[in-house]
């Protein structure tokens, strides 16, 4: 398969839990850039608590929506290239790390397979990954549920993840009938 051939669009998140953050985000975007892929939008760039049990710093976030010349695996090449220009070691599973490019969605793509999941995993669990999608691609279809992202976050964020800031509660406080953002 030509990893290259065609142009697409494609939702990537940014995050970096070591210092400086800023500066690792700030590596990708340049390498994007060299590469010829275009930021069409982005989110601004907020803290997030990490997840999984190893105690490590909060992740600066960002979320892009992306133009290339790529389809598929060519958007995770781009990502993992990004992560090695930066020095990112795969180590301890959820650990910290200088950065992360995750591939969140590809229009009019799915994938399933033990290189890429398209729609990412944690795009319905991880309130921040809504809200930038839904900022960025609001009439793209999730394929599994057959709801546009909008309105896949309409209905599951909840609290300050579901208002107009885009400075949510980092501690994601619940409240009644929701967990961690969601509602139950």
């Amino acid at each position: 398969m030509n990893l290259t051939a065609g142009s697409s669009l494609a939702v990537l998140a940014l995050g970096s839990n070591l210092r400086p953050r800023e500066r690792w985000l700030d590596v990708a975007l340049a390498l994007f850039q060299e590469q010829g892929v275009e930021v069409m939008a982005a989110t601004p760039r907020w803290n997030t608590a990490p997840i999984g049990a190893i105690s490590q710093p909060d992740f600066l976030n960002q979320l892009l929506l992306v133009r290339g010349r790529r389809r598929g695996l060519g958007w995770l090449q781009l990502a993992r290239e990004a992560e090695s220009r930066a020095g990112r070691r795969r180590g301890v599973p959820k650990g910290p790390r200088k950065l992360d490019v995750d591939v969140i969605l590809i229009e009019g793509e799915s994938w399933d397979s033990p290189e890429l999941t398209v729609p990412h995993p944690g795009l319905l669990t991880r309130p921040y990954l809504l809200r930038g999608a839904a900022q960025l691609a609001p009439d793209w279809i999730h394929p599994a549920e057959g709801r546009s992202i909008a309105e896949l976050a309409q209905r599951r964020l909840t609290g300050s993840w579901a208002g107009g800031s885009w400075q949510p509660d980092l501690a994601l406080q619940s409240e009644p009938g929701e967990v961690s953002g969601y509602r139950t």
